[in-house]
């Protein structure tokens, strides 16, 4: 009896991850795979790191090599192999050699789609010579020797000093706005979007002292997050030396008769002469050949599949990044481009196909017997970036996202240490939790800081998706040691803030609606702002109008306030002002509100 055959193109994640699963579940499906590229299954999140030299070799970015992996798993892996056309009814797919242009057909019993996705350009650069992009080793190895010859050719060792006296220079004439008189940048690295690769990418021209400036169309930083978080690091990135251009597009460019960009003008009239450019605006799905097939693709360019990952062809399946995936809470297609996602997919196709074939009654045997078909309901798109010895963490909604589809969405910002105070070496951490105000059902969290982001990041993953009530974090027991923890953790401090505001014992108002407040001067002489910190904190920076009131003095001090105004207090993270908001209410203060998040929130600056 003929064998079932079953090819897969493409083979990173997904496609590596289909592939093995496939073979762990049965010897005799006959596997194919097709990757026009030299490698497979790499550590494409590593890239950036390779290219700064913290991964020094690149063999350590392969997870497997192409003859490891066909051994391992009797596979037929065909590197530099591209696939051009699918022809679905008859079951067939076009293939070109790339390194010798010979193409010819191959035929499929069921088929799987891994395309992945393809770096976004901007359509009027003509692939002039100093742009780069990374999305594959090729791409890092490009990137990387390219960093490495213009350090040679124009900065040598011994002026080494005067180069980072240069940058200091620089930085020190740039402010990091939009609003600055000079007209003219000369940068030694020009970053086109601020999403994740590019600010990885900072370690690799920073790390040599190279400087360099970021060009962003929209208002902020990785736009899919909360400004409430971006803000911390956008301060931390000027205090580096990296200038920040926001709400800013490219309007022209020049180049030089070698094919060089020389000069990029801004969308406001800046001139910026840029030694190396890099893209870093997107991904698009690579779906192409999907798409010309008939097999259906959706408004964000990602393949349509249904929970078993089949396309509207029932024997061809998608997964990874070429994908379009069901957003858990938003009910929306999005596309993730998350690894994590990708081999999960994988894994989770390889189980439908083989249950398919397996259905057909065809020669096909395995230990487990199960016919049970295997879902991918969806993701809540969990992330992490590093940024130099920053961590930047973000699962679930964002709280602008959690606005436009939910009237009841609230947030409630903490700033905590990463463990205890005492023990050595503790560092804040900033954190926004969205949460349903009717409900009290968590709908993302993000977080910002040098160390834990991740462990607070994962515990809030794992709690979204289980459909937690914000108040439940209260009860969570949570390991605890001074090096790595609190007794009470921020976690813990989030549920317990969360039951106060569900049992009315705290209001709170955010620090963009007292902002709102404070520029229409009619309505701030309703107020009175509070500041119940320390005269030294006070003297360090302040909100324009409030009263200094320590803490510890307020209850001999209430003759000094009206007690029918509205009144906002505040203290440095929000412990201080949730005493100050009891005992004001207490007192008979009818209209009292803490400031959410306090003043680090106001400022939202904190690495000095």
């Amino acid at each position: 009896m003929q064998r079932k055959k079953v090819i897969i193109i493409g083979a990173v994640a997904a496609g590596t991850s289909a592939a093995a699963k496939l073979r762990r579940l049965n010897e005799e499906i006959e596997i194919t795979i097709y990757e026009k590229d030299r490698y497979i299954s790499y550590a494409s999140c590593g890239l950036p790191y390779f290219v700064s030299g913290r991964i020094k070799n690149m063999e350590d970015l392969l997870v497997n090599s192409v003859d490891s992996f066909s051994k391992r798993f009797d596979l037929n892996i065909k590197i530099m192999h591209e696939v051009t056309e699918i022809n679905p009814e008859e079951k067939f797919l076009k293939i070109r050699d790339i390194t010798n242009g010979n193409e010819f057909n191959d035929y499929f019993d069921y088929l799987l789609i891994a395309t992945g996705t393809n770096p976004s350009k901007l359509p009027f650069f003509k692939n002039e010579k100093n742009i780069c992009y990374l999305k594959t080793i090729e791409d890092a190895v490009i990137l990387r020797d390219f960093v490495s010859s213009y350090i040679n050719e124009n900065l040598s060792d011994n002026n080494d000093e005067n180069i980072k006296a240069g940058n200091k220079a620089e930085v020190k004439k740039q402010t990091a706005n939009n609003d600055s008189l000079e007209n003219e940048i000369s940068t030694n690295a020009l970053i086109i979007g601020a999403g994740f690769i590019g600010l990885e990418l900072l370690d690799a021209f920073l790390s040599k002292n190279l400087n360099a400036v970021i060009l962003e169309k929209t208002s902020q930083i990785l736009p899919n997050f909360d400004t409430e978080v971006t803000d911390y690091a956008e301060d931390y990135l000027n205090r580096m030396g990296v200038r920040i251009l926001k709400d800013c597009d490219i309007a022209d460019y020049s180049a030089d008769s070698q094919q060089r960009i020389i000069s990029v003008v801004t969308s406001e009239g800046l001139k910026i002469k840029p030694c190396i450019v890099f893209m870093g605006i997107g991904v698009k799905p690579e779906n192409r050949i999907a798409r010309d097939c008939g097999i259906e693709t959706g408004t964000r360019g990602g393949i349509i599949v249904d929970e078993n990952l089949k396309t509207n062809f029932g024997y061809i399946y998608a997964a990874g990044d070429c994908v379009e995936v069901n957003d858990l809470l938003s009910k929306q297609n999005k596309i993730f481009s998350l690894a994590s996602i990708a081999s999960k997919q994988g894994r989770i196709a390889a189980k439908n196909i083989y249950n398919d074939i397996k259905g057909s009654g065809k020669n096909v045997k395995n230990s487990s017997g199960s016919d049970r078909k295997h879902d991918f309901e969806g993701s809540i798109g969990t992330s992490i970036i590093k940024i130099f010895d920053l961590q930047i963490g973000k699962t679930g909604l964002s709280f602008k996202e959690s606005k436009k589809i939910n009237k009841n969405a609230a947030k409630i910002e903490i700033h905590f240490l990463s463990h205890a105070g005492y023990y050595p070496g503790a560092e804040m951490i900033h954190m926004i939790t969205i949460f349903d105000k009717a409900t009290g059902e968590i709908l993302g969290f993000e977080a910002v800081g040098k160390e834990s982001v991740d462990k607070k990041t994962d515990i809030m993953s794992v709690s979204i998706f289980n459909k937690t009530d914000i108040r439940s974090l209260a009860k969570y027991e949570l390991a605890y040691h001074p090096s790595s923890g609190a007794a009470k953790d921020s976690v813990n401090i989030i549920g317990m803030i969360a039951e106060n505001l569900f049992e009315g014992e705290v209001e709170f108002i955010d620090c963009e609606d007292l902002k709102t407040i404070i520029e229409e001067e009619k309505s701030v002489k309703d107020y009175q702002i509070v500041d119940v910190r320390n005269p030294g904190e006070f003297k360090s920076g302040h909100i324009d109008g409030a009263r200094l009131i320590p803490l510890n003095t307020l209850r001999g001090s209430l003759g000094e306030l009206e007690r029918n105004k509205k009144t906002v207090v505040y203290c440095k993270t929000g412990y201080r002002a949730y005493i100050a908001y009891k005992l004001l209410k207490n007192n008979g203060f009818a209209d009292v509100k803490c400031l959410n998040g306090s003043y680090l929130s106001w400022k939202r600056e904190q690495y000095t």
